[in-house]
């Protein structure tokens, strides 16, 4: 939603397009049941791809996979094979950026939290050593249950527990004592937390620390499409689908942090569509 609203904001204010669709589709397969509780790949594969399928009936020009969990998943999906429309994961945006900021500074460290599928795929640690970074610069932190949390109360206590804990763990596992430590928070859903991870690292992490977030660089990566001499200030329509059922305590937590980046963002979320057959479970 932090993506969502992100590129909301950037087309409102130029944009080479004169009218707009944009839709936030929810693909949390079950009401307390995301992709991190089915067993295997191949589950999650299918799921999500029933998701992918489901998104055709929208006819989109372009799918943005504002997830790292479901990037991840994406390559092993029927649809990643078949398409001819353009998907854009947000693993490859973290990547990049984490990339940029230690080619920039060959004395640093990064540490990249995630869900524990992002992190036991090893996606982007696989990708930042094929690009000749050494793999001791890089500390891995699977966090077990923190996107649930974060989903379902941004400002619980739980969460700011959680992330200490893992920071913690994190920070324990470095072995590359000098420089500057990057954090890059690859789960859309860290962003919100931003400044609980900030406060977590500066007490167990005693070098500087520079956030890194993956949300924007995704969408500010739509806005490289080059802007004609004629750029617009367009008509965007914007809505939010979602199979599962949002709790209105939900809706206002995320509320309270977009309603200062994005008013049609917290429009479309307060008048989300509720479709328990958006797409199919079958795992």
């Amino acid at each position: 939603m932090s993506v969502f609203a992100r590129i909301a904001t950037h087309l409102a204010n130029k944009s080479p397009w004169q009218d707009i669709s944009m839709i936030y589709f929810n693909s949390w397969p079950e009401q307390n049941k995301g992709y991190n509780h089915f067993e295997t790949m191949d589950q999650r594969a299918r799921v999500f791809d029933n998701a992918l399928n489901a998104m055709e009936d929208f006819k989109p020009n372009m799918i943005l996979i504002a997830c790292n969990t479901l990037s991840v998943i994406y390559p092993f999906t029927p649809y990643s094979q078949n398409t001819g429309i353009t998907v854009s994961g947000i693993v490859d945006h973290g990547v990049q950026l984490i990339h940029e900021n230690l080619m920039a500074d060959p004395d640093s460290h990064v540490i990249i939290f995630g869900t524990p599928t992002t992190i036991a795929d090893k996606t982007h640690q696989r990708k930042l050593i094929k690009m000749g970074i050494d793999p001791d610069r890089i500390t891995s932190q699977g966090c077990t249950n923190l996107a649930g949390k974060i989903e379902r109360n941004p400002f619980s206590n739980n969460v700011a527990k959680m992330i200490n804990a893992n920071v913690s763990t994190a920070a324990s596992k470095m072995n590359h004592p000098i420089g500057k430590v990057y954090a890059a928070l690859c789960c859309t859903h860290f962003g919100y937390c931003r400044n609980l991870f900030q406060d977590a690292l500066s007490k167990h992490v005693k070098r500087e620390v520079i956030i890194l977030n993956p949300n924007e660089r995704m969408a500010d990566h739509v806005m490289e499409t080059p802007v004609e001499t004629n750029a617009f200030s367009p008509d965007i329509n914007m809505r939010v689908v979602s199979r599962v059922f949002w709790e209105p305590e939900r809706i206002d937590a995320y509320v309270r942090l977009l309603k200062d980046v994005s008013s049609e963002t917290v429009r479309a979320l307060t008048g989300y569509e509720w479709n328990p057959n958006l797409f199919e479970v079958k795992s």
